[in-house]
């Protein structure tokens, strides 16, 4: 009796063991097939990347690590307010925190440098900026005689940001350039907001996520050493959300090196 039932199940268990495995030897061949098979969608975009490579490295010279600096500095910068016609149920009294004053802040980050189709030197960088700012109201509302200079709207004064940047650099023929360079630099940059808004402006959300500036400054190069610069970072757009208006300035005093020297 034992006998009659293990035989029938042994045959089952057989059966489907050998299917597995012609399924298993099946799959592995089609795996092998896929390397020796052309796929033309893939080998064009091999060919676009070929190309892109090819024409990237043609035209941005010296964009290799051997041009890749550190830099860090200390940032003063001034936020200019108009509040305009917005509401809140919330009061400020601007004697308290009204200063036309520029605070100072840091950044630190890295750039490369290069140069464009052999002729023109441009620069990218990025660092993370830790923003503090003097704020400066254009306008204000009074309650006399009881309220003096008030504001319902109450700007954030730190922020901690990722600025993106490319300037283009002009070289300044005013020294021997075989020891020291200066160049005037000009170009975009791009800040996006990383850190929280302040619980106040959180309920109407007031402040913007990214903030365009115009930079303009100059640079001197010690090439055996370091480089000193001056930026000048001016609001191109403003960091409040209609119609609310804020323009950040800021003063940016640095020192870059070259990575490879560090590491």
């Amino acid at each position: 009796m034992m006998r009659s039932i293990l035989f029938p199940l042994f045959f089952l268990f057989s059966f489907f063991v050998s299917i597995s495995l012609q399924s298993q030897t099946t799959l592995s061949e089609q795996q092998k097939d896929k390397i020796y098979l052309k796929h033309p969608g893939s080998d064009r975009i091999q060919a676009f990347k070929k190309k892109f490579k090819a024409s990237w490295h043609q035209r941005f010279i010296n964009f290799t690590e051997n041009n890749t600096y550190l830099q860090a500095g200390m940032g003063f910068s001034k936020q200019t307010i108009s509040a305009g016609s917005y509401n809140s149920n919330f009061n400020y009294n601007l004697s308290e925190f009204n200063s036309n004053v520029f605070k100072p802040g840091y950044y630190l980050g890295f750039r490369v440098d290069g140069k464009y189709k052999e002729k023109r030197n441009y620069s990218f960088g990025m660092v993370l900026n830790n923003l503090v700012t003097g704020n400066h109201y254009k306008d204000s509302k009074t309650l006399s005689p009881f309220i003096g200079s008030f504001s319902n709207f109450k700007a954030d004064d730190r922020f901690l940001n990722l600025s993106i940047a490319a300037h283009y650099k002009k070289l300044l023929t005013i020294t021997d350039t075989s020891k020291y360079i200066f160049s005037l630099v000009i170009g975009p940059s791009l800040d996006t907001r990383l850190s929280e808004q302040s619980a106040d402006n959180l309920v109407n959300n007031n402040y913007s996520r990214f903030l365009l500036r115009a930079d303009v400054g100059v640079e001197f190069e010690n090439k055996n050493f370091y480089t000193l610069f001056l930026h000048y970072k001016k609001g191109v757009t403003s960091f409040t959300k209609s119609p609310i208006s804020t323009n950040i300035n800021s003063l940016e005093i640095g020192m870059m090196i070259k990575a490879s020297d560090l590491f």
